[in-house]
């Protein structure tokens, strides 16, 4: 990865973030509740979601990261039971390369992520944030965090995780 200090949003992204913000100002404060009343009970048990997960980036490097979930827009506000707008903060560690060069890398990452329910116990996601990245030099700079994701809940709130993005290639773990 090249040196740098920040990468600006190409208009693309500023488009479909400006789109995003334009959906969700456009949905109704007051939404209907009767689905959320007939959601299943298996609702979280804290008002965050925790992710353990292993990672593998498109640099062929192996590490395991955390994120925590923090509701900003929940279910009683978006269109289904399962629907969520969430800030996702936490960190990737790499330290395992496999070109032989095992030096440790920390990837803190902040993203804005929204959950999408597909069915009672699958939720689709895209994410977009920052991450930057610490090398054992120093600093590494900043990246946009680009990525999409899913959840399959076997009980509350454990599910399994998997995740395809930039500059993490593949994430697989679960939620608590």
């Amino acid at each position: 990865m090249s040196e740098m200090s920040l990468v600006p949003f190409p208009p693309l992204v500023r488009s479909l973030l400006g789109a995003l913000l334009l959906v969700l100002l456009a949905a109704p404060a007051s939404a209907d509740t009767t689905a959320a009343a007939s959601a299943p009970a298996d609702d979280a048990l804290m008002p965050f979601r925790l992710d353990a997960h292993a990672s593998l980036t498109w640099e062929s490097s192996f590490g395991v990261g955390a994120r925590a979930d923090i509701s900003i827009i929940d279910k009683a506000r978006m269109f289904s039971s399962r629907d969520e707008l969430a800030l996702s903060v936490g960190a990737d560690v790499v330290f395992i390369t496999f070109g032989g060069s095992n030096k440790i890398y920390v990837w803190p990452t902040a993203v804005l992520q929204w959950s999408l329910g597909l069915s009672e116990r699958g939720v689709f996601y895209p994410e977009l944030g920052l991450t930057a990245r610490i090398k054992p030099d120093g600093w590494g700079g900043v990246f946009p965090n680009i990525g999409f994701g899913g959840r399959y809940y076997l009980h509350r709130s454990l599910a399994l995780l998997g995740r395809l993005g930039w500059p993490m290639a593949v994430s697989l773990g679960m939620t608590f």
